[in-house]
């Protein structure tokens, strides 16, 4: 079977996987999962402009992906790149398409951000532990949009894109450039009205469990293994956080600088500027609906898009 090449672009980060089925159960097999932090909403969350040095970025990463996927032996035609965010604002967005086709032959397809949740839901159900019955609520946290999907068992309840990813708050809130206690009360105003479309999907069918799609939340899973002294073992499925963890580790990001955050165990540097943001917003959806459980999944977008290309081929 053929290997597929699944790029996220995202806000803040852009994420591959190349990955093949499995012949004798039908199971993904990951032969590579990368990240890098091309910030190609800087400069773009005020203009909804993409700038020149982020946009050569991003076609330097795209680059970097493509190599890996052709010694993977992945078709041009199975290398897919999805705009998210940002792609979808952008008013320049159709110029820098057309450099990643000329430049690269990489077809990019700009998902809503309802599509997107869709599918960051079936990568997310893949990772859980079957059988899953808790009414559950996804949180993607991105640079400029989360997604939530409210969902029990294989039944969805509810989807909802908002425009308030980490470095779309970091564009709005800051003190030079940076996260610092002082906007903690404006923040999280805006967080709370913000939130009001998603009560609608929440208030029938209360939530019982929050499942973080990767992002973010892998830096709570580093700074909580960190914490308590463990060894960290792979996380490739799905696992659960402690929310006392998290509200320790949450007040110790706010109250230290952003040179201090980058220093913590388990911080990834590229994380620490906007994680304040993203514990913000974990904590609010916590508070907000009274969630007495927190888990992790290393699933997502990418991982859902390809389950759902995988289901077409099979067809």
């Amino acid at each position: 079977m053929m290997p597929r090449a699944i790029i996220d672009l995202g806000t803040n980060t852009f994420q591959l996987l190349i990955a093949q089925k499995q012949e004798s159960d039908g199971r993904m097999i990951v032969l590579a999962h990368e990240q890098r932090p091309v910030s190609l909403g800087k400069g773009a969350m005020e203009t909804n402009i993409l700038q020149d040095d982020a946009m050569e970025r991003a076609l330097q990463t795209l680059k970097e992906f493509k190599q890996m996927a052709n010694f993977y032996q992945c078709a041009d035609n199975q290398i897919v790149a999805l705009g998210t965010s940002i792609i979808r604002r952008a008013k320049n967005t159709p110029q820098f398409m057309a450099k990643v086709q000329h430049e690269l032959g990489i077809q990019v397809e700009i998902i809503s951000g309802i599509r997107e949740a869709e599918l960051i839901y079936q990568g997310i159900r893949s990772s859980l532990p079957n059988p899953w019955n808790a009414i559950s609520l996804v949180m993607d946290i991105g640079g400029g949009s989360v997604e939530f999907i409210l969902f029990q068992g294989n039944q969805v309840l509810g989807k909802i894109s908002l425009e308030i990813g980490g470095l779309q708050l970091q564009s709005l809130f800051h003190v030079q450039g940076e996260y610092h206690q002082s906007i903690d009360e404006p923040i999280i105003a805006f967080i709370q009205q913000a939130l009001e479309p998603l009560d609608r999907i929440c208030q029938h069918n209360k939530p019982r469990v929050l499942i973080g799609a990767a992002g973010a939340f892998e830096t709570l899973w580093d700074l909580e293994m960190a914490q308590l002294g463990k060894r960290k073992i792979p996380l490739d499925r799905s696992y659960p956080l402690s929310i006392n963890q998290f509200h320790q580790n949450k007040e110790l990001i706010d109250r230290i600088s952003y040179a201090e955050r980058v220093n913590l165990p388990g911080m990834k540097m590229f994380r620490a500027s906007i994680i304040p943001y993203a514990n913000a917003l974990i904590s609010q959806v916590l508070q907000r609906y009274d969630i007495p459980e927190m888990w992790i999944s290393t699933f997502s977008l990418k991982e859902g898009y390809w389950f759902f290309m995988q289901s077409q081929t099979d067809k």
